[in-house]
């Protein structure tokens, strides 16, 4: 009757908005990074009017990442989005089992110290 309880009995998928939040939030916990709690800030308003700061494209068990990020000042923009990069990958990897092919970090701005 062991043998049994290790076979699915259905199926289970993973929402596109869940693999986004897992991202998002993930890129929100490095140093550096412009957010708003747990969000990603957008480079502007209209920015936010057309596209989403984090998209994922889930192919089988696979998924591919891209994320906009504004990167504050100070901080070096190419170390900070590898960090995000590592981040976002571990997270999505250890949370869901997916593997994660590509992670895109676009670096779309800088928020200057008022």
């Amino acid at each position: 009757m062991e043998a049994n309880a290790n076979k699915p009995v259905g199926s289970i998928q993973v929402s596109d908005s869940v693999l986004v939040k897992i991202a998002e939030v993930a890129a929100t916990e490095i140093e550096g990074v412009d957010c708003n709690g747990q969000s990603l800030t957008p480079a502007s308003t209209k920015a936010k009017l057309f596209t989403k700061s984090v998209r994922s494209k889930l192919t089988g068990e696979s998924v591919a990442i891209a994320l906009d990020i504004v990167v504050l000042e100070g901080f070096n923009a190419v170390t900070v989005a590898e960090h995000v990069q590592k981040s976002v990958k571990s997270a999505v990897q250890s949370m869901t089992g997916f593997t994660v092919t590509k992670v895109d970090v676009n670096v779309v701005g800088i928020k200057f110290k008022q």
